[in-house]
Order: C-alpha cells, then structure tokens, then sequence
C-alpha cells in the first residue's frame, strides 16, 4: 500500500469508500465511477467489492478493505470521495482532507450539506451523478486552494484539544477506580418504568386529550344538528 501511494509522485492520492454498509454497487454506477477515476492524474485507492469495472483505470487500485484512517493520514492524499458516513467524515476533518460527498441515506445527505457549508467540499447525487461531473468535481476540490486551507484550518481546531483521546481515556478509567461506581453520572433514564422509558404514558395522555377533543366536538355537532332538524320539522307542521 505504501509502495503504491508512493508512486502517486507529487500528484497524490484519491482514497474512495462508500462504507461498510454498501456492499455492491450497480453496474452503471461502477462504470461512472471507473471512468471518472481512470481520467484523473492522481492515484485512486478504492475500497470496492464485486466484478472489476470494464472501465477500470491502470492508476486505480481495488481493494475489499482499506486502512480508511492511515491512508486519510497519508500526506500525499488529496481528497476523499466518500458517502458522508459520519465516522469517515470526521476522520477527513482530523486529517485535515477535503471531499467529495455522494450521500445515500440515513444521516449521510445532512452530513454532506454541512461539509458543503463548511467550504469542506462538494456534494454530488450518487444516482444521477455522470462521469463528467464527477471528474470535474474531484478537479475541483484537488486544484482550488481554498479547499485545502479550510480543511487545514477546521482539522487545527478539531485537533487543538486539552488532552489527546488516549490522555482522556486514561483520565476516566483513573477517575472510575478512584471513585467507584459513580451513581451522581449515572443517567436517570436506566431508572424509569419502562412504559415512561418508552413514553407509553404521553401517548396515553394525547390520546385521551385527542379522543376528549374529538368527543366533545362530535357531541356539539350532534346537538346542533338535532336543534336545527328539530326547528324545521315544527315549522313544517306550523306550515
């Protein structure tokens, strides 16, 4: 893998993952994508399973799992082209690694719009996306400067923390053994009933304010109703 990066030279790399929950992706899409790879300088890291695309480009490199975190680490990568799952989303963030959004489902379209609203990226339809339009979108946030200055600047802040993960790891097990159980952290949530947990009690409750509501309407139109039937049927016997 590094030996591949390597070879990149000073063009870099583009590292490709939709996630661990697509497995396959269809026969046009892969396409697309291949083609839109296969024109770039750049070397393409693509974590990908199924059948080779036809299209696939000598500097694509197809593999059924990636070191994802290392390889956005990697100096010489330029962009990610990803789903917007929230964990490779922040890894790109730490690492300071602009990106090409094409969200599917879930929370990935609300992700990719604030990496758009960031300056972090681009946002593209995965569905109807061309090869075109992705090629010049990954042109885009390869050669615009302002990508890679945004994403320098937001990783410093996301970085630029008290203590690092591994110091705050240690600092609550130290705290937990010094302690003990901690009853005053414990959330309130675990003590409930379960008909509270699940809020069977509030939905009871609208349920009967809802049924009240609708009773007493339904009781004021039936009275109303019979009033009038009542006063035309005495003036047709006046009659």
């Amino acid at each position: 893998m590094e030996a591949f990066v390597q070879s990149a030279g000073d063009d870099g790399v583009i590292v490709v993952s939709f996630g661990s929950m697509v497995k396959t992706i269809s026969a046009e899409r892969r396409e697309v994508l291949a083609a839109a790879f296969a024109r770039l300088r750049q070397k393409v890291v693509w974590r990908y399973v199924g059948e080779n695309p036809t299209g696939l480009g000598n500097n694509t490199k197809l593999l059924d799992w990636l070191p994802q975190n290392d390889l956005l680490a990697h100096p010489k990568t330029r962009a990610f082209i990803t789903h917007a799952g929230a964990n490779g989303m922040y890894e790109a963030l730490h690492h300071g690694v602009p990106m090409i959004c094409l969200p599917m489902f879930s929370d990935q379209p609300g992700n990719a719009a604030r990496v758009v609203a960031r300056g972090l990226g681009v946002k593209l339809d995965f569905s109807t996306v061309t090869a075109e339009q992705l090629y010049q979108a990954i042109l885009h946030v390869v050669t615009n400067s302002s990508y890679q200055e945004t994403a320098a600047r937001l990783s410093r802040l996301h970085r630029d923390q008290p203590q690092s993960p591994m110091e705050r790891a240690v600092w609550w097990i130290e705290y937990v053994i010094k302690h003990g159980r901690l009853p005053h952290l414990r959330a309130r949530a675990v003590e409930l009933p379960w008909y509270q947990y699940y809020l069977l009690d509030v939905a009871v409750f609208l349920l009967t304010v809802f049924s009240a509501v609708l009773g007493t309407v339904w009781c004021s139109c039936s009275f109303f109703c019979r009033k009038i039937c009542c006063k035309s049927g005495a003036k047709l016997k006046s009659q």
